[in-house]
């Protein structure tokens, strides 16, 4: 999978201290100990009750407190002679930190080992569970291996793998299993860094919100883009949008429809952009259309059947053809352009990355089917491919955009969704060009 980010921090902007600290893979996460701590103080409007509740010192509350006040830049409380009573930050804080208690207990229960939740409450249980451990898990699923969840994650390697093996005892239940390239996370490991994944993204989306009630744009969003789906068309939304927000980060995946499907439903993404698939595959989903994106034969510029003004499908058989792999959409198109026809055109080349594609159609009389939006991408880099006059049986697909059903939006995500709203296909775009042809 590729991962990109797109980053500007601007250059007159003022940084909060807390934001550079917590620019990792991970956004910021800070230590589960400070949010505890916070948390029993917001519910008991005292320091002192707060401590005992979990069993603390008084001045070890107060630094945990001051620090996380520390990396937000911001006051949580208002310190009373009665009390401490959260400022406007701290209820923001508050509203996610119930979400992420909540949901930490509840994956804890479900993945915890009946004889461990047997004789421990959940709640103790998510007391014994750390960052580091919760860093150590979601690394190793994302890199597949303890030896690069380490690099994945910025630490040492006999960090991960005490942090790794210390959840698994605290939840008295097998996270991985050895394969012959090392250890790695098992079903029930994968499913829970999943949900813990989610649990994470909670902090980023309180870090943004209280940022913006300080008046500053900070945050991440996290975009899935398919390989050869809209890969113009999304360049041209995240141009747009960090052009007005330059101190959002923006961070690009990109791989196939499966991968990035289980990442969205997990929470590592915001959304997918690409073709939508109409219906989606799971139920969890929605799919918003934002624009047509047709299907065409796709040529270099100077090929014989460019500049013919009737193509017959006899003339397309006489050339050789790159093909996507049999469950594309793409591929059956072509299927059914030839699909009574013989001899078939030979289709010995199997290619899926767009920049070979290009490179192979430019260098040669082989052609292919692509989208609008993929050609569009050829034309801002050079533009040496071009159409042929046959039109194809199942001839629109559609870019758009895949959230998770009853996902709210932060601010940021919502401006950036309407950045893609705004950016859509074109047809002159497409014409244009053609006629230069």
């Amino acid at each position: 999978m590729l991962k990109t980010t797109v980053a500007h921090t601007g250059r007159s902007k003022e940084v909060s201290p807390g934001y550079s600290r917590y620019t990792t893979v991970f956004g910021f996460f800070p230590s589960l100990r400070l949010i505890r701590a916070f948390s029993a103080v917001a519910e008991l409007r005292s320091i002192s009750k707060a401590s005992t509740e979990l069993n603390l010192s008084q001045s070890a509350v107060t630094q945990a407190i001051v620090k996380l006040e520390a990396d937000l830049d911001t006051r949580l409380f208002e310190r009373r002679n009665n009390g401490s009573y959260l400022t406007d930050t701290g209820i923001i804080l508050k509203e996610h930190t119930d979400n992420i208690i909540l949901n930490l207990e509840a994956a804890l229960e479900q993945f915890a080992s009946p004889l461990t939740t047997g004789s421990t409450t959940t709640q103790m249980l998510a007391r014994r569970v750390t960052k580091s451990q919760i860093v150590a898990l979601i690394s190793i699923k994302e890199a597949a291996s303890f030896t690069q969840a380490a690099f994945y994650a910025g630490v040492s390697q006999p960090s991960i793998h005490r942090a790794a093996r210390t959840l698994e005892s605290h939840l008295n239940t097998k996270l991985f299993y050895n394969t012959a390239h090392g250890s790695t996370v098992n079903e029930q490991g994968y499913r829970l860094a999943n949900r813990l994944h989610l649990t994470v993204r909670e902090f980023e989306w309180a870090y943004e919100k209280i940022e913006a009630q300080k008046m500053r744009e900070r945050g991440r969003i996290l975009v899935g883009g398919l390989p050869l789906a809209g890969s113009g068309f999304l360049a041209s939304a995240i141009s747009g949008f960090i052009g007005n927000h330059p101190e959002v980060n923006i961070d690009i995946a990109t791989s196939s429809y499966d991968i990035l499907l289980e990442k969205l439903r997990a929470g590592a993404l915001d959304f997918i952009v690409g073709t939508l698939r109409s219906p989606p595959p799971t139920d969890d989903v929605i799919e918003e259309v934002l624009a047509p994106d047709p299907y065409v034969i796709v040529v270099r510029r100077g090929h014989p059947l460019a500049s013919k003004a009737v193509v017959t499908r006899e003339d397309l058989a006489a050339y050789d053809w790159l093909l996507p792999g049999p469950t594309a959409a793409r591929r059956t198109n072509y299927e059914k352009l030839f699909s009574d026809f013989s001899p078939t055109p030979r289709t010995n080349i199997g290619a899926h990355s767009l920049t070979i594609i290009f490179l192979l159609l430019t260098e040669s009389d082989r052609m292919t089917i692509l989208t609008r939006s993929q050609l569009l991408l050829d034309q801002r880099l050079g533009h040496n491919l071009t159409t042929i006059n046959h039109q194809l049986e199942e001839s629109i697909a559609y870019i758009g955009v895949t959230t998770r059903k009853n996902w709210t939006p932060t601010h940021n995500q919502a401006v950036f969704m309407d950045f893609l709203r705004r950016t859509r296909m074109e047809d002159s775009r497409f014409e244009a060009s053609d006629k230069e042809t």
